[in-house]
């Protein structure tokens, strides 16, 4: 499935990955082991070139079929790879699906996964026909809650056992969006 439109604002564009990003993704992610990694296990040192072309390589093959719409974050005027967003999970019958994202730690805490969570909103409720989108943070991160709230997102439940990191399961909090919001 292709996207209708770039999903920008004056600040970031969300497009998707490019063979050309892969240097500046690798370089993104060794910054930000002690914050994505906490809580992304791919983010590790032995991330490299090579997982980076694959994982966009599996990033088109789910867009192209509609599973999932993983992309990156990019500043509109230099851009700089800021991070990656996703609507990921999604439930066609259902018509939900999961906001993801994460930011590179030198751009951290200037607003950027607010506004991609924003925009992701819009391109879920709008292009995707959904009627949810639910954040899930791991209970601790407190980043990712601040950025659901500040996104508008409602807190619904604590959610045991819901994500499995590092080889362990851990509990979730819960944020939902709908068109209402």
């Amino acid at each position: 499935m292709q996207i209708a439109t770039p999903l920008a604002n004056a600040k970031i564009v969300i497009r998707p990955f490019e063979p050309g990003d892969a240097d500046e993704f690798v370089r993104a992610a060794h910054e930000s082991i002690e914050t994505v990694g906490t809580w992304m296990s791919w983010c590790t040192p032995s991330f490299n070139r090579d997982k980076a072309l694959g994982w966009f390589a599996t990033c088109d093959q789910d867009r192209a079929a509609g599973r999932a719409f993983d992309m990156g974050i990019f500043c509109a005027t230099t851009g700089q790879l800021l991070g990656g967003a996703s609507i990921n999970q999604l439930s066609p019958h259902h018509r939900y699906g999961n906001i993801g994202y994460w930011v590179r730690q030198s751009r951290q805490g200037q607003g950027i996964a607010r506004q991609e969570v924003a925009l992701l909103r819009d391109f879920g409720f709008r292009q995707l026909g959904l009627f949810r989108l639910e954040i899930v943070t791991g209970v601790g991160n407190r980043a990712s809650e601040a950025v659901a709230i500040a996104a508008g997102a409602t807190f619904e439940c604590l959610a045991r056992n819901r994500i499995f990191l590092h080889d362990q399961p851990l509990d979730a909090h819960i944020y939902a969006l709908v068109p209402a919001d």
